[in-house]
């Protein structure tokens, strides 16, 4: 594995007790419990850390600050209907929350951002693997995720921010005075910009409930897609008299074969009778039926409409509104989590007094009305 500073991590690269007490002193940041991190070693550092690397939604290395390690090491076991907000891992294997996070990301990206005067920063950032779009992607995803995002910003001899890079919220926590810390340190606040979110709760804090509901519904899918008649009935139409060992045996062979991938054709000895039990179409209909309301459960949650996340290819109604839906999009969805970069880098500690900064939305705004997840459009005038 290549460390941030360029090392190999073998045993024949590894620094000396000299090196290693030199590279200590020289980068008081980059040395966490003797693992070599070279990324807040000095202010520089972590611009040149996002520029040498590809873009990633983990860090090389994750503090042990950080929310989810701590509730890793602390409630290991924790999971179900526990109230710890939920990780973007187990968030993300959910198939409705990775499209939403597709849209919002892709269609984020493609915004440009721009100041009424200067800030060329913006949309320039030094030649490197994490481009201005990459950076406003994953800023999105932190207001998503976790209701707020820091950045980390370099500012010329004058003060001016010559430029900036998202930090990995793994990195970063609040203390007790609203300082923002790195890897649970005092870090100066001049190059951190913190943005917050809109709303009360992150999507995983928020959200918690519904995002492992959704996971369990997977799992129990998946558990029935292994036996395709998965209750079932074994009838003794005369007494047999079975010992339990014989019983478990004929449960075990029964459910082996119908997993065969031949079909799972069964010999059912004289005096039993397999039957089906509550009706396969009925208990499916149940999970399918469980799995739509819980998609729509997540969209709310996402902000996003239901329909944009169920994988379906569309039909000619909703091609018809395809318009509305964009506006929807923009208006409902989208502009909840650019907004509040806009407006924050509008203040000026990050840019000149008077300047604005502004997301271009002129390529994708459509003049139609807006109408929500549930309901219908609605017309009028704004001003009766």
């Amino acid at each position: 594995m290549t460390s941030p500073d360029g090392g190999s991590g073998n045993r024949s690269h590894r620094p000396t007790k000299r090196r290693t007490r030199q590279r200590q002193q020289q980068y008081p940041f980059a040395f966490f419990f003797g693992v070599s991190l070279g990324i807040f070693s000095k202010k520089s550092g972590l611009l040149d850390f996002a520029t040498q690397s590809a873009y990633s939604t983990e860090p090389l290395a994750q503090s042990i600050w950080s929310p989810s390690t701590l509730q890793s090491v602390l409630f290991p076991n924790a999971g179900g209907n526990t109230t710890l907000p939920a990780t973007v891992d187990e968030a993300m294997a959910i198939p409705a929350v990775s499209a939403a996070i597709g849209i919002y990301s892709g269609i984020t990206s493609r915004f440009p951002l721009s100041a009424t005067e200067g800030a060329d920063w913006l949309s320039n950032t030094q030649p490197g693997a994490v481009t201005p779009q990459l950076r406003i992607a994953a800023t999105v995803q932190d207001l998503i995720f976790f209701n707020a995002a820091v950045w980390f910003v370099s500012r010329d001899s004058e003060g001016n921010v010559a430029d900036a890079i998202r930090v990995h919220p793994n990195r970063w926590s609040i203390d007790a005075e609203g300082s923002v810390l790195i890897d649970g340190k005092p870090f100066d606040q001049k190059n951190l910009i913190y943005i917050a979110g809109l709303k009360p709760q992150g999507f995983l804090a928020a959200g918690r409930y519904t995002i492992r509901h959704a996971a369990a519904l997977e799992q129990t899918i998946l558990n029935r897609s292994l036996t395709p008649s998965p209750i079932t009935v074994i009838k003794e139409l005369h007494p047999n008299e079975a010992t339990d060992e014989e019983v478990t045996k004929a449960q075990e062979d029964f459910a082996n074969s119908r997993r065969n991938p031949n079909g799972g054709v069964v010999i059912v000895p004289y005096g039993l009778e397999v039957a089906p039990y509550g009706g396969a179409d009925e208990n499916n209909q149940l999970l399918i039926s469980a799995r739509m309301a819980c998609r729509t459960d997540l969209a709310n949650h996402l902000n996003i409409s239901s329909a944009m996340v169920d994988g379906l290819t569309g039909n000619s109604d909703q091609y018809t509104n395809a318009l509305q839906s964009k506006s929807e999009l923009l208006e409902l969805s989208l502009k909840l989590f650019t907004q509040p970069i806009a407006d924050r880098l509008s203040q000026d500690d990050v840019t000149p007094p008077g300047v604005k900064v502004n997301f271009d939305y002129s390529e994708y705004e459509v003049v139609t009305d807006a109408k929500g997840n549930l309901g219908t459009s609605t017309e009028g005038n704004i001003d009766e």
